[in-house]
């Protein structure tokens, strides 16, 4: 299981007048997309995690578009709230005990809250020196078939 963050370019800033649509068609922008070329080349199960919604299946449907973020201090009164992320993920039944979570710092307090500890999350991403060095540790391990230790 990899755990996604959804960003913030979304389908509708260029098709505006579009309805709703699955969450794997939802976000366009580019550290998503290689977050989900990532889950879906190395690991087929994946989550996205949207400030808004939650936790997401690919085929969940994303009603419009959106902008808040999660912040370093997690969740805030325009995200979802804590309670309903934890009530989210117990109804998803994830049993793994080790999860990965391709996103910044910010992601593993709010995860460790959400799941009360029980589980362990991985962050490949973590000592990388922003969103274009990830996005380079992203596309080596796709070019080169080589997933995160």
């Amino acid at each position: 299981m990899i755990i996604i963050p959804s960003g913030k370019p979304k389908i509708w800033d260029k098709q505006s007048d579009l309805g709703a649509v699955k969450a794997s068609k939802a976000y366009t922008g580019n550290f998503h997309r290689l977050c989900k070329a990532y889950a879906e080349t190395f690991d087929g199960d994946y989550l996205i995690l949207s400030p808004k919604y939650g936790f997401l299946k690919p085929n969940s449907l994303v009603l419009g578009t959106y902008d808040v973020r999660f912040t370093a201090r997690g969740v805030t009164p325009e995200t979802i709230g804590l309670e309903a992320l934890s009530q989210q993920w117990q109804a998803l039944g994830i049993q793994q005990a080790s999860i990965t979570m391709l996103g910044g710092q910010k992601f593993k307090p709010l995860l460790e809250k959400i799941t009360d500890g029980k589980q362990v999350f991985s962050f490949p991403l973590h000592g990388s020196k922003g969103i274009g060095d990830m996005q380079k540790r992203l596309r080596t391990a796709l070019d080169t078939g080589e997933p995160f230790n």
